[in-house]
């Protein structure tokens, strides 16, 4: 078959090339048969013959890798950020919406500051996933990133030798390192495939998927920070004592617990304002107010008032009154039970 004049001369150019193909074969579509690299005024096309019998051609922009580099860091820094910003919206916002009449204690910087701070740390956390060409090394440094700091601020919270610091850290660490090596792959792997995807024609609605998925996934994981019944009853509880004994002109206008402070006293100690936190681990701490029994089922909620007191109330049991007084708090962050002095 006899090809135009104006396709003969475009066979000097790859597209002419490929537009010839389609005169010169009659078959059946058949996978992609042929790809060539072509330059064209320095932009270097990565075409693709796709058939036979109605040859197509694709020619896309084939970048070079400091482009790659550059646009994966970008996609690490934006979606972690995003991850970051979920995560704390969600975990510390569940138990703000669900107790929206309590006075919350959010350590360290409160609602807002958390969130600020955890929109931080998820874009440089995605940059250190995303910094490295290498998947493998990416998702180690972020992993041994992420459980620094996560153990770090564990460990600064306690009064030990750095010895133990040392060791304790090690221990805690390289475990921990591990179980974050799923999170921190999958999160390289979403940040790979929407580069790679990123400059194909038919990907748009593709791309974002694998986004999308993650975060509905770290929104999931982040709703199980919500108190349990325990935790709500015992804040709602602790709430109305205080707002009674506020409210109170005199000793025997307090509510019992209040009365029989083990310290202090509450007409002259207690502020006008305060947060609540609840805590069930490391109990030890206020082993003067613990019953010598059912130790299982005891908690404490935590009073800090704007005056800068505090004051400890342990509850044996949910429906048992409680032991109270008052008492510097060393932490704002509770250490676990693991690191407690036996």
């Amino acid at each position: 078959m006899a090809l135009p004049p104006s396709e003969l001369l475009g066979l000097t150019n790859l597209t002419g090339l490929f537009r010839a193909l389609s005169f010169l074969f009659d078959s059946h579509h058949l996978p992609a048969l042929a790809r060539s690299d072509s330059h064209h005024g320095g932009i270097i096309l990565q075409c693709e013959v796709i058939g036979i019998r109605h040859v197509s051609y694709t020619c896309r922009r084939k970048e070079n890798e400091g482009e790659v580099d550059r646009d994966r860091r970008l996609v690490g820094i934006g979606l972690g950020a995003a991850l970051g910003l979920v995560y704390v919206l969600v975990s510390q916002g569940i138990n703000v919406v669900f107790l929206s009449n309590i006075p919350l204690f959010l350590p360290p910087l409160g609602f807002w500051g958390n969130v600020a701070l955890g929109t931080l740390w998820g874009g440089l956390l995605g940059l250190i996933c995303a910094w490295p060409h290498s998947t493998a090394i990416g998702v180690t440094l972020a992993s041994l990133a992420s459980v620094t700091i996560t153990i770090g601020r564990s460990l600064l919270s306690m009064n030990e030798g750095l010895t133990r610091l040392v060791i304790m850290g090690l221990v805690l660490g390289i475990p921990a390192a591990f179980l974050m090596v799923p999170a921190m792959l999958a999160l390289r792997w979403t940040i790979n495939g929407v580069v790679d995807l990123r400059s194909h024609p038919t990907a748009g609605g593709q791309r974002w998927r694998g986004p999308l998925i993650l975060l509905a996934l770290c929104a999931l994981i982040a709703a199980f920070s919500l108190y349990n019944a325990k935790a709500r009853t015992l804040l709602i509880r602790m709430n109305d004592t205080l707002q009674v004994g506020l409210a109170a002109g005199s000793t025997a206008e307090l509510p019992v617990e209040l009365q029989t402070l083990r310290s202090g006293d509450f007409l002259t100690d207690a502020g006008d304002a305060y947060t609540l936190q609840w805590t069930e681990t490391d109990l030890d701490r206020f082993i003067d107010l613990r019953p010598s029994n059912n130790y299982s089922a005891h908690s404490a909620v935590l009073v800090r008032f704007d005056n800068g007191q505090s004051l400890v109330c342990l509850y044996p049991d949910v429906n048992l009154r409680p032991n109270c007084a008052f008492r510097p708090l060393a932490s704002a962050i509770p250490r676990r039970p693991l690191f407690a002095e036996d």
